[in-house]
């Protein structure tokens, strides 16, 4: 089963990429991934372009598409080859909304089943990944870091943690409704992943010796999940992951900045490989990549 997460940035079409010239393109890199499970962020009006283009070009036979996101900005949807059996209904509560959190569970050929839920939660400023960012260029320049250890933990405090704690304690749990089928939970968190950023990996070159005590994605593996891009990648130091960002005004970053994540729960769902793609297909011209984040795909063994 091949799993791909990716926020395509204001429906692929965004004016800076080059608008309706860059979607074609991206469908290309859609159609060459050809993803068992699309977890789709910022689809935004581009849906039915991206599972008539799957279907007709990924060579995995028809995609069916599951909206999460009811609102006319319709962040979320999930596209797949296997049959949908279940659409969870929407959230409960205020933290989070269907702009947050969403899912449906679906049946692969033999019979098993799998629990999709696609997830999204809130950038805030300053964000995490620049005051991290903006600290290692103050160490490689011989200055004190701006940014106390403290005020950078604060920093996903406000919206990350709270809204990520309500999806995996509340909501995930409430639309399986006891249903025990291995689950897989995707999406942007807009949050660094906080076992990259212990102690342990403070002596990455692109860590700059710095480490923080992070709390949301600590908030999904403490419910089970693993995170597979680091159970299939387990050096920090070698393999960072970097999905933010491919785009050329985002070079002088000097950190490394892994946001977009596919985790896994249950002991059916066996990681082969993951990997993050951030360059543009060798038959496309020269230029920037598809979207303002880099692509996610993790594929599994289901047993």
């Amino acid at each position: 089963m091949r799993v791909l997460s990716w926020n395509i940035f204001h429906g692929g079409k965004n004016v800076g990429l080059g608008g309706e010239k860059n979607f074609p393109l991206l469908l290309d890199q859609l159609a060459d991934i050809a993803p068992d499970v699309f977890f789709a962020l910022e689809t935004y009006g581009s849906a039915e372009e991206i599972r008539a283009a799957l279907s007709e070009r990924a060579g995995k036979g028809d995609y069916r598409a599951v909206r999460i996101t009811d609102a006319s900005n319709d962040n979320l949807w999930i596209f797949t080859r296997y049959d949908v059996v279940k659409g969870f209904p929407n959230p409960s509560g205020s933290s989070v909304t269907d702009f947050n959190i969403g899912g449906a569970r679906v049946q692969l050929p033999g019979g098993r089943q799998v629990n999709l839920f696609n997830t999204w939660t809130s950038y805030t400023e300053p964000w995490i990944g620049d005051m991290i960012d903006a600290n290692a260029k103050d160490l490689q320049a011989g200055r004190a870091p701006t940014y106390a250890p403290q005020q950078v933990e604060d920093a996903e405090k406000d919206r990350q943690i709270p809204q990520i704690t309500d999806i995996v304690t509340k909501q995930v749990p409430a639309m399986l409704g006891g249903n025990t089928d291995p689950v897989l939970l995707a999406g942007d968190l807009n949050t660094v992943p906080a076992a990259d950023w212990t102690a342990r990996w403070a002596r990455c070159a692109h860590h700059f010796g710095l480490s923080y005590d992070l709390a949301a994605t600590d908030v999904v593996t403490e419910a089970g999940f693993k995170d597979t891009y680091r159970v299939a990648n387990p050096n920090v130091c070698a393999d960072p992951g970097r999905t933010w960002s491919p785009l050329p005004e985002y070079a002088s970053m000097i950190t490394k900045d892994r946001i977009d994540f596919i985790f896994a729960r249950g002991p059916r769902l066996r990681v082969n490989t993951s990997y993050v793609i951030d360059q543009r297909l060798p038959q496309h011209e020269s230029g920037p990549f598809y979207s303002d984040h880099g692509a996610v795909v993790t594929e599994f063994t289901v047993r």
